[in-house]
């Protein structure tokens, strides 16, 4: 029995000992390949994350270039835009209404002055300038406070529905807007009733000037002068006059091209005191002149209203450089011609013109034509070395490129705080500060992300010299406007 077990426990052993060896290896390679599965396993879990790290970062990469890209893109456009000149939008209100005013001083040439029953926009010929920068938008009011029908058509507007206001009837006002997409300076004037009487509309009075500052505009002192026509069924000819009468259209001398005044800024010989050096005779005592120094770069905006003749512009003792059209960026005035004598100027159009006085005296701008002459057309200018910034005749300066304002309120103009439409520049001589609280009550809505807006209506005194400026005297014009003109009695016969 004994045996038995021994011998069993003996066959037992000898089995398990026998299968150990036998499936030893079996095992092993198992748990050697179980530790490489883990291994790999390990291995390519390290590797997917490694390469899904990779991934997210050169995707995070890419993704940030990309939005760098678009960034700097958006910082190009913006550049872009500023560089076009996209800026503000800008609020003018003009008024239409007729009235009588003077448009030559009393003189030998005109005994007693002339007076005239003008169409007017704010109470003045020509109306204001008005001035934007290059992608300013414009808002435009007319309120018609006359006793026909007016309408504007701005030179300076670019399609139908930016140039032309339409027909404005008595006690209407109609609102609409311009983009400022071209430098340079532009003719404003009534169209009247779809060009129905255009033509007396504007031998009345009714146009002005809009300057569109380019966006790389050189620093210059600015100045604005209209020149224009009138055509005055009261008056006689020269050394007669209108016996005091004030007139009115003369559709004759309309149609022959016999103007009776060539006006600068709504007056013949506005700015000329006396012409002569041993025979004088005087023109304008109450005259302002315009002054520079002797060097300075000056701009002058010359607008021609026509509306029938041309001017032959030229600087006596001078040189001009016109700056015409856009150069092709269209981010600067075009260049047409440089250090010339003279630049003809068109009917309803207007040109830059920039000249340097170089040494002090006087110069004198004409229309080179000499009736035009006779009959008013010519300024005299003053280089003097104590001329400042702001010493404009009144109603000749220029709100400056980048200036909140649309028009030049000699040193009276205040910004608006920011984020309020509130800059209200004075109304007319005539007290038409009595109409600026409905000016602008059709505004159309332009208001532009985070754009400035600017509210005036816009303003342009024509009234004689006062105290402080500069008044002429006879020989202010001496050796470039000479002769004896009361030997000419006869020409008014």
């Amino acid at each position: 029995m004994n045996r038995r077990l021994v011998l069993t426990s003996l066959l037992v052993a000898s089995f398990l000992l026998v299968s150990s060896i036998a499936l030893a290896p079996y095992f092993s390679a198992n748990v050697v390949r179980a530790q490489q599965g883990q291994d790999q396993g390990q291995d390519q879990g390290q590797d997917q994350g490694q390469d899904q790290g990779q991934d997210q970062g050169q995707d995070q990469g890419q993704d940030q270039q990309q939005d760098q890209q678009q960034d700097q893109q958006q910082d190009q456009q913006q550049d872009q835009q500023q560089d076009q000149g996209q800026g503000k939008v800008k609020h003018v209100t003009l008024i239409a209404s007729e009235k009588e005013v003077e448009v030559a001083p009393d003189n030998a040439l005109h005994p007693g002055g002339i007076t005239y029953n003008a169409y007017t926009f704010n109470g003045t010929i020509p109306a204001p300038v008005i001035s934007i920068n290059q992608g300013d938008t414009l808002n435009i009011t007319l309120k018609n406070e006359g006793k026909t029908i007016h309408s504007l058509d701005f030179h300076a507007g670019y399609g139908p529905g930016k140039a032309l206001s339409g027909s404005v009837k008595p006690g209407e006002s109609k609102t609409w807007s311009l983009t400022g997409e071209f430098p340079g300076v532009f003719i404003y004037h009534c169209g009247a009733d779809g060009l129905n009487g255009i033509w007396e509309h504007i031998s009345n009075g009714m146009y002005g000037g809009i300057v569109v500052h380019p966006t790389n505009e050189e620093k210059a002192k600015e100045f604005y002068v209209v020149f224009s026509e009138l055509y005055n069924n009261a008056d006689k000819g020269p050394f007669v006059g209108t016996n005091g009468s004030a007139g009115s259209f003369d559709i004759g001398k309309f149609i022959t091209k016999n103007p009776d005044l060539v006006m600068t800024n709504g007056m013949a010989h506005k700015y000329v005191p006396a012409v002569g050096e041993v025979n004088k005779l005087e023109l304008n005592k109450n005259a302002e002149l315009f002054k520079v120094k002797p060097g300075e770069l000056t701009r002058w905006y010359i607008v021609n209203a026509g509306p029938n003749d041309g001017v032959s512009f030229h600087f006596i003792s001078g040189m001009i450089t016109v700056k015409d059209g856009t150069n092709q960026a269209n981010n600067g005035l075009g260049t047409q011609d440089i250090n010339d004598e003279t630049w003809w100027i068109p009917p309803a159009a207007g040109s830059v013109i920039e000249s340097t006085f170089p040494d002090p005296g006087v110069y004198v701008g004409v229309d080179h034509a000499m009736a035009d002459v006779v009959k008013g057309g010519a300024f005299a200018v003053v280089a003097m070395e104590n001329s400042t910034a702001t010493d404009h005749p009144t109603g000749t300066c220029v709100a400056p490129a980048g200036s909140e304002s649309v028009v030049c309120e000699e040193g009276a103009a205040a910004e608006a705080p920011a984020g309020e439409a509130s800059e209200q520049a004075s109304a007319s001589e005539d007290g038409a500060n009595d109409n600026n609280n409905n000016g602008n009550d059709n505004n159309n809505g332009n208001d532009g992300d985070g754009q400035t807006e600017v509210t005036q209506n816009a303003t342009m005194l024509n009234t004689s010299a006062s105290s402080g400026n500069a008044t002429g005297n006879a020989s202010a014009t001496t050796g470039n406007m000479t002769g004896n003109m009361a030997g000419n009695s006869t020409m008014g016969n």
